[in-house]
């Protein structure tokens, strides 16, 4: 083949899209699909058969003669080129487990894998198996920046004597004549999982999982001794007294949700108006009290019975919505259940975003195809715009911190209690956040690569991000301000957003309502309008625009703290209004009773549909709209038109005028899983990285695949969140109430 026959073999691969796009988040992806929307598959039409010629397996083997032998690697090759020529039966399945060209070249089949297990299996001349997959990275030089570097992936089986550095450079050799050349930072060749080398990250992680583990099963052992203790003495008794308090509150009922955020479910209450006498005597009483009872007298209980994974579990399983008496007197619950609804599916939201964006960076091999459907598509733009999903969050954090601290604030007088006050607010929130937090982070850390191999299974911890983790894991809650450009779990931006603003704005607002009202809604107006204008300012001065393309966009704008102040803002001005006006002035006739939601669910529908499908003729001839001014506009006031839509429905829920949606939004089955949104935002980003990375095969994406694999994911999210929550969370938020308690 001439070399200008395989020239357009090169336009190829402005089509590939290389795993270092795997930890981009999802404003870095859509606008990735559009510019791949840009390419048209009519210039590979005529070059699809070129493509098949491209034979790179068999060309590292049948050149294997032309250089010299100078090490195991050149041996081994050339041992197999060898076998190739007279027919060995064991030389025939290092092509076959190597790369073919896969259909649907010209629509974005860029992931060419072979077979990575039948080349692990493979042997040279002998019945040891000695296989070893690499996936070369092939890359194009385009017109334009991306962040993340566009690339054809080929599966290519080799011996395990030989590592990437030499692959690529024998193949260089070759691909130069051709105008190609195999990028050996984008390439990897993979070995077993358990071969790969165990720094102090991974022993740290091992060692934590033991002591935690243990620490379940010394826990569930001490709960079941407890119950069969309790069921003893119950049943040996033949006098039951009645007890003199039965209303004391059980540790297995539930505070509320987050609105119950600052005061922790899950801490041990000791029995009231029994006595130590009484109770020995008379076991008459419920396991929960009992088992308070009995960690009251021994203290030493309290820290396994923290880690009872079946009483955890009860916990979760059973949580109830408090029940608060509201201002006609009537005792309901709380105000704030409508939250739990939101929560769990905006955490949905989330997950529905990141999947896709991994699935189709990663593994899909019809990228032309998913590009276009989803930016011409208008129900796509769900996935587009579920960035915004984010401020739903900040908007519930600001809310319930302003609901929940103001109340107890105004509570406390005399500058020592104020400054005890403080002090337990932001340790409060650090204990809550942090065991999950860091157990997350050194189990990803130390194990994530060691847990599985696969053709894109990233075992360097480049794509996943465990090298970062390695060299900035103790920034954590400031990574939106040092080092924003290299964070540890990428995800976790946000957490670093909320803490900042939990614990020097939310303070600064509680501290000026409760001194002079009007200030303090000045303040938070003025935070509001800061961050629009801050998220304005940068936009157009960037000349950002309508879904920016800039490489920078990130860094610069979408998770600094100044730009996302605005929406967590809007939710502490409306904690304090539900806080101080728990109900609309107006009676609740027939006639109000239709008016009042009508509007107000109108007016939140035109808010958060515009913003959310708005856009939609704008991303599909997005090329065209280049009006930076009306671009930053749409990008500055758009994160607070949807809060406020949002923040419309919360407070009509909260004040019952859209029972419907309060009902709905307040289903009890909401309740346990809204309890786990922070764990299943914690973990699923590492569960979606495993299964997806380790895919051992590419994907033709469609409509049922994503059907199926998020609700498949989901489960899994929520089922990992369980697990660090009874690992972590309610373990450590006993243990904290306890201590609290005693203090």
């Amino acid at each position: 083949m001439q070399k200008s026959g395989l020239l357009p073999v090169v336009l190829f691969f402005i089509f590939g899209l290389t795993i270092k796009g795997q930890h981009i988040l999802l404003d870095e992806f859509a606008r990735e699909l559009r510019r791949i929307s840009t390419i048209s598959p009519e210039v590979l039409s005529d070059h699809g058969k070129l493509l098949a010629e491209l034979d790179v397996p068999r060309m590292l083997y049948q050149n294997a003669g032309q250089f010299p032998i100078t090490g195991e690697c050149d041996e081994d090759i050339w041992s197999i080129a060898k076998g190739m020529l007279t027919n060995e039966s064991w030389a025939t399945p290092w092509l076959d487990a190597s790369a073919k060209p896969p259909p649907g070249i010209i629509y974005g089949a860029i992931n060419w894998f072979g077979s990575y297990d039948m080349c692990l299996k493979n042997t040279i001349n002998s019945t040891i198996p000695v296989g070893r997959y690499c996936t070369l990275s092939i890359p194009a030089k385009l017109g334009f920046k991306t962040p993340i570097p566009f690339s054809l992936h080929l599966g290519l089986c080799v011996p395990n004597s030989c590592n990437k550095s030499q692959i690529a450079q024998f193949l260089n050799s070759l691909l130069s004549n051709y105008s190609l050349e195999i990028s050996e930072t984008e390439s990897y060749c993979q070995r077993k999982a358990e071969e790969l080398e165990k720094d102090g990250w991974f022993w740290i992680a091992v060692t934590l999982c033991a002591v935690l583990g243990l620490m379940l099963v010394i826990g569930t052992i001490t709960e079941l001794w407890l119950y069969v203790r309790w069921t003893n003495l119950y049943t040996s008794t033949t006098s039951l007294p009645t007890m003199e308090n039965n209303d004391t509150k059980s540790e297995g009922a539930d505070d509320t949700s987050e609105a119950k955020d600052h005061t922790e479910e899950g801490e041990h209450q000791p029995v009231e108006g029994v006595s130590v006498v009484t109770a020995a005597k008379y076991p008459v009483m419920s396991y929960v009290e009992y088992r308070n009872y009995c960690i009251k007298q021994y203290r030493g209980l309290f820290i396994p019975c923290a880690y009872s994974l079946p009483f955890n579990t009860w916990k979760l399983w059973t949580s109830k919505s408090p029940q608060v008496r509201w201002p006609d007197g009537v005792l309901r619950d709380h105000p704030l259940t409508c939250l739990d609804g939101i929560r769990f599916l905006t955490m949905t939201w989330i997950i529905f975003g990141h999947y896709l964006m991994t699935l189709i960076m990663t593994v899909s091999n019809n990228l032309l195809v998913m590009s276009n459907k989803i930016l011409n598509r208008w129900t796509f733009q769900v996935l587009l715009n579920s960035t915004i999903s984010v401020d739903t969050f900040f908007f519930m954090s600001g809310l319930l911190t302003a609901y929940m601290g103001l109340n107890a604030y105004r509570k406390t007088h005399g500058w020592a209690n104020k400054a005890k006050f403080w002090t337990v607010f932001v340790v409060h929130r650090f204990v809550r956040l942090t065991p999950l937090y860091m157990f997350v982070l050194i189990v990803y850390t130390g194990l994530f690569t060691h847990l599985y191999d696969g053709p894109v299974y990233d075992q360097e911890g480049t794509t996943s991000g465990v090298n970062v983790c390695k060299e900035n894991w103790y920034i954590t809650y400031l990574n939106t301000l040092i080092k924003s450009t290299a964070k540890c779990m990428n995800w976790t931006w946000y957490l670093a957003d909320d803490f900042q603003f939990y614990v020097v704005l939310a303070p600064i607002f509680i501290s000026l309502i409760v001194w002079n009202r009007p200030v303090g809604i000045v303040y938070a107006s003025l935070l509001t309008v800061s961050g629009a204008c801050a998220y304005f300012g940068i936009s157009y001065v960037e000349n950002y625009g309508y879904y920016s393309m800039e490489d920078d966009f990130f860094a610069t704008v979408y998770g600094r703290p100044y730009t996302r102040w605005g929406t967590y803002a809007m939710g502490m001005i409306l904690g304090w209004i539900l806080l101080d006006y728990p109900s609309l002035p107006f009676r609740r006739t027939w006639r109000n009773s239709i008016l009042v939601p009508a509007i107000g669910l109108g007016l939140a529908s035109v808010l958060c549909l515009s913003v959310v499908y708005g856009p939609s003729e704008v991303a599909k001839t997005w090329m065209t709209h280049d009006d930076a001014l009306i671009g930053s506009l749409y990008n500055a006031l758009s994160r607070p038109a949807f809060i406020l839509g949002v923040a419309i429905i919360v407070y009509l829920c909260a004040t019952r005028w859209a029972e419907p949606y309060r009902w709905l939004l307040g289903w009890s089955g909401f309740r346990t899983v809204a309890r786990l949104t922070y764990g299943a935002y914690m973990i699923h980003l590492p569960i979606l990285n495993f299964c997806i990375m380790g895919s051992r095969s590419a994907v033709i994406s469609d409509e049922i695949v994503w059907t199926t694999g998020y609700i498949t994911y989901v489960v899994l999210a929520y089922l990992g969140a369980y697990v660090l929550s009874v690992v972590t969370e309610l373990p450590v938020a006993a243990m904290e109430k306890y201590i609290r308690g005693r203090a």
